[in-house]
């Protein structure tokens, strides 16, 4: 019985495709290692470690009937919270460095179970909404639920997954039947903080959203007064929120609207774009790539380990690795499509958005297409803690998949 269910619903293109990701992930975690300013073969070890640990955690995440997440739903986003307060409350203490926790030889990093938790959390709330009728107090939920962690993220401070919150938080509203113009409304507020910059602009802005408001098809007035509060509200804070920045953030994001700053903060993207436009079309050869040989391109095994693939393998490899997560995400959205039960289908959409969002930010900044952010590369950039908790939940997706006929 097992082998049968097994090989007619275990979604092999899913698990190939993410072990293959995870192959090439270890391959340039090694080239990576090998520089100018010596080789650091540790690297590839420790992923090759945190590989069978993910892979464990994929197998037991396949084997555990995906219902009974929905009871550890809550537990697993309090956990989430609470390491993410830990981390807080031991700043400057030899327990914690910046965002990880340090237990012993492992850096562990507690933002990434509270992704998780927020998905695990989401996907139960909104499955019990089904065949209710849309109000926007409904949002309420939804919405305090991701913030407190995402608070909590950027006390940190981490831009970058406190960003990749709100990228899972829209598609599972969408996904659960929010209508898409309330989702944008709630998005609205990032507009009026970019316009903000310049005082004509914000006014025009604001003018545009009221009149899409006043003769769109919104007729509720509190959501139209709440939209528009929102945007002023975003647009006036923006100088306090810049100033909550740190500096590194604050010359990352300078450094988008000035990329041409080859000596400032724009050195990282402008290395990173010289790396990938060096391989053409087939690359210089594994181990061959200068950049990251010569020590020029930054974090080249975490955040800018796309750019190494583009140096080493050209447009043929960075072109393989979008095809693997395509395949990989594709068949994860026909999963969460053809699932009998709301909250599996919840759950898968919530894996694929935290996937999609990570790999579309990690591959625009390596092209100076979006700001630098830290976010890694899934299955690929170095890292033992996202390395295995995304093994983990691509084992919630195949695990939908297996029981995807069940209610």
């Amino acid at each position: 019985m097992l082998t049968r269910v097994f090989t007619r619903d275990f979604d092999k293109a899913v698990f190939l495709s993410a072990i293959a990701l995870v192959a090439i992930g270890v391959l340039m975690t090694y080239s990576s290692g090998r520089t100018s300013e010596g080789a650091m073969p540790q690297l590839h070890v420790k992923q090759l470690v945190w590989c069978v640990v993910g892979l464990i955690g994929l197998f037991t995440a396949v084997a555990i009937p995906y219902r009974s997440f929905d009871a550890l739903a809550y537990p697993i986003y309090l956990a989430g919270v609470l390491l993410l307060l830990l981390v807080l409350a031991l700043q400057g203490t030899p327990f914690v460095r910046e965002r990880w926790l340090l237990l012993g030889p492992v850096n562990f990093q507690p933002s990434e179970v509270a992704k998780f938790g927020v998905i695990l959390v989401l996907a139960r709330h909104l499955s019990g909404l089904k065949g209710e009728r849309f109000r926007a107090v409904k949002l309420v939920a939804p919405v305090l639920i991701t913030l407190l962690p995402l608070v909590l993220i950027l006390k940190e401070p981490d831009l970058g997954t406190a960003l990749v919150l709100l990228g899972i938080l829209a598609p599972l509203l969408y996904w659960s039947g929010v209508p898409l113009r309330v989702i944008v409304f709630l998005g609205s507020p990032l507009l009026a903080v970019v316009s903000s910059l310049h005082l004509a602009l914000f006014v025009a802005y604001i003018a545009a959203l009221g009149l899409f408001l006043r003769f769109g098809r919104e007729r509720n007035l509190v959501v139209v007064v709440v939209v528009l509060a929102l945007n002023l509200g975003a647009g006036i804070a923006r100088p306090i929120l810049w100033n909550q920045l740190k500096p590194y953030q604050r010359a990352r994001i300078a450094s988008f609207a000035n990329p041409d700053d080859r000596l400032g903060a724009a050195y990282q993207v402008i290395q990173s774009k010289v790396a990938i436009g060096s391989g053409g079309l087939t690359g210089k050869g594994y181990l061959n790539g200068t950049q990251k040989g010569l020590s020029f391109l930054p974090e080249q095994h975490t955040d800018f380990i796309y750019s190494v693939v583009g140096e080493e393998f050209g447009f043929v490899g960075c072109g393989l690795i979008l095809l693997l997560f395509a395949i990989l995400l594709l068949r994860a959205i026909d999963i969460a499509a053809t699932a009998r039960n709301r909250f599996g289908s919840l759950l898968v959409i919530g894996v694929v958005s935290l996937l999609a969002f990570q790999v579309v930010v990690n591959v625009g900044m390596t092209l100076g297409m979006l700001p630098v952010t830290g976010i890694p590369l899934p299955l690929i950039s170095y890292g033992g803690t996202s390395l295995s908790t995304t093994l983990f939940g691509i084992g919630l997706v195949l695990n939908v998949g297996l029981r995807r006929r069940d209610y």
